[in-house]
């Protein structure tokens, strides 16, 4: 605790600014609260209901009776109920919320308290789950978000440091009982993972946040001479493929994710490494293409010009590379996975020797034919999608799996091709087609 103490004094004595902290009423953001009011910060306590559940009224009370007995400044926002929202959807919900306090209280500092312990866990969740090599760091003690500056003065400190902390002092705060069910994937980390590393070494947290730092060090100078490099080559939308080419591969790699992340900002996640790797090999066969990415964004080649830029056509078409699991537009899920009994058209079983890999999801295109399982001869796409009924305006979203060098390999849901085995032939994929709003039973 001594080092978030002495980081929030030098804090003070340079900036004077008004503090909004986002605090929930659990120990956390009470302990960072408590603190904050003991060395005289001006600040303002913003609460969000998320009415996520049944306490979430008492929560939001005991909060702003806890406020009005120690002279801070309440702020609440109480979100109405939504079905199917994740927890990024509610982050940016709470912080416009913050966003909008510091406008009203002509200040720039958001203060969150996040801690030690929540900083493994992010680590080791997105190390497992796959990330950006910026995501690999976690969070840093401070960042810029806009115009906003970010601080997260717990990062210090241990949970179990935090408890003694608000014990010691008598702070009072709430419990989410949610925190203790292991159904939350975070959770699991929390109780089995932590437990196992701090036995291990009981300043682990300090391990990781010095691996932090480090690798943002790294992001920091490879961001640098990823920067330097879009200035020299892209220009109006296009990058000079003469001077592209001649980089090293990852610097490629980064130069394509940035200019990507400036055009998708929040949905950069809709874009997966993997496919920026089949970008690049396409880049470097030296032939021109066109390809279509999630949310009308098309990445054209014409001989030594690289154009990307978000479109504006009428029709959804689409094409994207089908790595683990893939959620359409519509919501329609097709995804690999390890087992299944279904033998209907809803899955289909192929075999990597018949294939050129990575597989592709696309829209249809005029002139596609499938060779259909059992079947002589090969079959016009349009007119199986007659047959089974799918109205015009369907059609033309209506997902298609190919391999790379473009042979229709499935028609999700309406019919096999000849690349389909049985259950008892030889095969080592198997993918599956869900339509929104179904539930999958079986275990992937």
């Amino acid at each position: 605790m001594n080092e978030t103490v002495v980081f929030l004094k030098n804090l003070k004595n340079t900036s004077q600014k008004t503090v909004i902290v986002g605090c929930s009423g659990g120990p956390d953001s009470m302990c960072l609260l408590d603190i904050l009011g003991n060395m005289n910060f001006d600040i303002v306590c913003a609460h969000v209901n998320h009415n996520i559940r049944k306490e979430s009224k008492d929560e939001y009370e005991f909060l702003r009776d806890y406020c009005r007995k120690k002279d801070i400044l309440f702020e609440g926002l109480e979100i109405p109920p939504y079905k199917d929202k994740n927890e990024s959807f509610y982050r940016t919900k709470r912080y416009d919320f913050y966003k909008e306090l510091c406008n009203k209280y002509d200040t720039d500092t958001i203060m969150t308290a996040h801690h030690g312990d929540d900083l493994i866990e992010t680590i080791l969740m997105r190390l497992v789950r796959g990330s950006r090599l910026r995501g690999y760091t976690g969070f840093p003690v401070s960042y810029k978000e806009g115009s906003f500056e970010i601080i997260k003065p717990l990062i210090f400190c241990t949970k179990d440091e935090i408890l003694e902390y608000d014990k010691k002092n008598r702070v009072p705060f709430v419990l989410d009982k949610t925190n203790d069910e292991d159904t939350y994937t975070r959770n699991r980390y929390r109780h089995t993972v932590l437990p196992f590393l701090k036995k291990e070494d009981k300043n682990v947290h300090k391990k990781f946040l010095s691996y932090s730092r480090e690798l943002a060090k790294a992001c920091d100078y490879i961001d640098g001479i990823v920067a330097k490099s879009i200035a020299e080559n892209y220009k109006e939308n296009s990058i000079d493929l003469a001077k592209f080419m001649p980089l090293d591969r990852f610097i490629k790699q980064k130069e394509l994710e940035t200019i990507l992340k400036s055009i998708y900002k929040d949905d950069i996640d809709k874009i997966k490494s993997r496919q920026i790797e089949n970008i690049i090999d396409l880049i470097e066969k030296g032939k021109n293409f066109t390809l279509n990415l999630p949310l009308k964004v098309k990445i054209v080649r014409e001989y030594d010009k690289l154009k990307i830029e978000k479109t504006t056509r009428e029709q959804e078409d689409y094409e994207f590379v089908l790595e683990t699991s893939l959620t359409l537009e519509n919501g329609d899920i097709i995804e690999y996975v390890t087992s299944s009994d279904d033998s209907s058209n809803y899955t289909t079983r192929l075999a990597t020797i018949d294939l050129k890999l990575p597989l592709i999801v696309r829209s249809r295109r005029d002139g596609d034919v499938m060779q259909i399982k059992n079947m002589k001869g090969s079959k016009k796409i349009k007119s199986i999608m007659i047959d089974a009924k799918i109205p015009p305006s369907k059609r033309i979203t209506y997902p298609i799996v190919t391999d790379r060098e473009g042979t229709i390999v499935w028609l999700p849901g309406l019919r096999k091709s000849k690349f389909d085995s049985e259950i008892n032939e030889k095969y080592d994929i198997i993918l599956r087609y869900t339509k929104k709003g179904e539930k999958i039973d079986e275990e992937k």
